[in-house]
C-alpha cells in the first residue's frame, strides 16, 4: 500500500500542506516566534521534511531565506511560479543534514518525527544546526492519555508506513525533545486540525477506497482507535551560552 501523502483522495483533502492544520497552523507558530523575538526578520529557517513544498512558499512570502531538506527532494517543487531566490531544497538524511553547526534561526519539523525510525537523531542533528537561542518547532501525531497502540495491533503498519505508526503521548515527545539538547517553551493542543482533516478525507472519498476507518495520517486503525490519536505543536529553544 502507498503511503497516504501519495494517495491522491489525501492529497484532495490535505493540498499541497500533507498535515492536520496546514500553513495556517505553520504560519501562527511563526507569528509565537516572531512575537517572543526567537525568530528574528528575514531569518534563516529549516524546513525538515518539505514534502510538496508548502512551508518553504510560506516562508518566502513571510520574507525568511530557507533550506528545506528531505530524502525525497523534487527540484520540481521551486520551479515556475513557485520559484524564488530565498529557498533552496536540499536532498538530504534528516539525521545527517549537509549544514554548518550554529547557522539557522528556526527548524520546522512538521508531522515528519513520526515517520522516523530515529527521530531522536534527526532531532540532535536539527539541535547543532541551530544557533545558540535559536527555535525549534515540532507538530505531529500524538496518542491521547490512556491510549496505547501498538502498530502490530492496530492494522497502522510499521514506522514510516504512516505518521500514526510512530505516534507517541504527549509527554514523550516532550521528553524526546528535551533528549535532544532543547527546553521547550510552549505547548499547544491541535487535535481540532486532525478531526477536520479527516472529515476532509471521508468527504473526499478516502473511507470508501478500501482502505478501511482511515485516520488522518496515514493507516488503516479498526474500528475507533482512530480516536487514540491528537495533535500537538511544541515549541523549544535551544540555549544560548
Amino acid at each position: 500500500m502507498n503511503a497516504l501523502w501519495e494517495r491522491p483522495d489525501f492529497r484532495r483533502a490535505a493540498g499541497d500542506a500533507w498535515r492536520p492544520g496546514g500553513v495556517a497552523l505553520t504560519g501562527r507558530a511563526l507569528d509565537r516566534c516572531a512575537a517572543s523575538g526567537w525568530l528574528p526578520p528575514g531569518g534563516l529557517v529549516l524546513d525538515l521534511g518539505s514534502g510538496a513544498g508548502a512551508t518553504l512558499r510560506l516562508l518566502a512570502e513571510r520574507g525568511y531565506r530557507a533550506v528545506g531538506l528531505d530524502k525525497h527532494a523534487d527540484a520540481a517543487v521551486l520551479t515556475g511560479d513557485n520559484q524564488t531566490d530565498s529557498c533552496a531544497l536540499v536532498c538530504a538524511d534528516l539525521a545527517q543534514p549537509p549544514l554548518a553547526a550554529a547557522c539557522v534561526d528556526c527548524a520546522l519539523c512538521e508531522c515528519v518525527l513520526s515517520l522516523l525510525a530515529d527521530p531522536l537523531a534527526a532531532l540532535k542533528a536539527t539541535y547543532a544546526a541551530l544557533r545558540p537561542g535559536g527555535v525549534l518547532v515540532v507538530s505531529d501525531l500524538m496518542l491521547r492519555q490512556g491510549y496505547a497502540i501498538a502498530p502490530a495491533d492496530s492494522g497502522l503498519g510499521g514506522v514510516g508506513s504512516s505518521c500514526l505508526a510512530g505516534a507517541r503521548a504527549q509527554a514523550d515527545w516532550r521528553g524526546l525533545i528535551e533528549a535532544a539538547g532543547f527546553t521547550l517553551v510552549h505547548f499547544e493542543d491541535n487535535s481540532r486540525a486532525l478531526v477536520e482533516l479527516a472529515a476532509r478525507m471521508v468527504w473526499y472519498g478516502e473511507d470508501s477506497a478500501g482502505h478501511g476507518k482511515n485516520c488522518a495520517c496515514g493507516g488503516s486503525a479498526p474500528g475507533k482507535a482512530w480516536r487514540a490519536f491528537g495533535y500537538g505543536l511544541w515549541i523549544a529553544r535551544k540555549e544560548t551560552l
